[in-house]
C-alpha cells in the first residue's frame, strides 16, 4: 500500500498580544506586585512621556519599594527639566532617608536643570538640605561642583555642612585650596572633628598626595 505524504498546512499568524493602554499602565503603578509597578514606570514613559511625568512625580513620595522607586526616578531624571528637578528637590526634606538619598542620586544625573537650582539650595534654611546639596555637588561636573563647594566652605556656618562640602571637594583638591582650608580651620577652631578633617586634607595637600 502506498504511503500518503502529509503536507504542512500554512498556519495563520498568531494574534499579536494586545498592549495595555495608558490608563491600564497607570493603574499598575499601585499594584501589589512590585515588578509590575517597576515595568509600568518605564512603559508609561514609552507610551506617553508628557502624561507620564506628572503621574510618576506624584508616585515618588508614595512608592516604598526601592527598586520601583529607582525605576520611577530613572525615568524622571531622563527628562532633566526644571519642572522635574524642582519637584524632586521638594523630597530632600522627607523623613524617609532612603528617599532623600535616592532623590540626590537622580538629581546628580540631571546636569541640565540642577545647576539652576543650586543658588537656592546652598543657602536653604535647613542644614540637612545643604548637606544633601554638598553630597549632590560631588557628582556634578567639576566646574560647577568646585565653585559651589568652595562657596559653601567659605560661607556656611554649620560644621556638618562644611565638613560634607570639604569631603565632596577632596577629589579636586589642589594647592589653591590650602588657604581656604586653613581659614576654615581657624573659623571652626572649637570643632575638633572638623579640625581633624581639615588637618588630614592639608597633610595630603602639603605632602603632594592630593589624588
Amino acid at each position: 500500500m502506498a504511503l500518503m505524504r502529509t503536507t504542512n498546512a500554512a498556519r495563520p499568524p498568531a494574534e499579536p498580544t494586545p498592549q495595555p493602554g495608558f490608563d491600564e499602565l497607570l493603574s499598575r503603578l499601585t499594584e501589589t506586585d512590585r515588578e509590575l509597578r517597576r515595568r509600568a514606570a518605564f512603559a508609561l514613559d514609552a507610551a506617553d512621556p508628557a502624561a507620564a511625568v506628572p503621574a510618576l512625580l506624584a508616585r515618588v513620595g508614595e512608592e516604598t519599594d526601592p527598586t520601583v522607586r529607582d525605576a520611577v526616578l530613572t525615568v524622571l531624571a531622563g527628562h532633566d527639566d526644571l519642572t522635574v528637578a524642582r519637584s524632586l528637590v521638594a523630597h530632600l526634606t522627607s523623613e524617609d532617608a532612603g528617599l532623600r538619598t535616592a532623590v540626590v542620586g537622580a538629581l546628580s544625573s540631571m546636569p541640565g536643570s540642577v545647576p539652576h537650582l543650586l543658588p537656592a539650595l546652598v543657602v536653604d534654611p535647613d542644614p540637612d538640605v545643604r548637606i544633601l546639596t554638598a553630597m549632590l555637588l560631588a557628582d556634578l561636573e567639576p566646574p560647577v561642583a568646585v565653585a559651589w563647594l568652595v562657596e559653601m566652605i567659605l560661607s556656611d556656618d554649620h560644621p556638618n555642612v562644611v565638613g560634607t562640602a570639604i569631603d565632596s571637594l577632596q577629589p579636586y583638591f589642589g594647592s589653591e585650596h590650602i588657604g581656604l582650608l586653613e581659614a576654615t580651620r581657624d573659623r571652626f577652631r572649637r570643632d575638633p572633628f572638623l579640625r581633624f578633617v581639615i588637618d588630614t586634607a592639608l597633610a595630603r595637600l602639603n605632602g603632594g598626595g592630593n589624588r
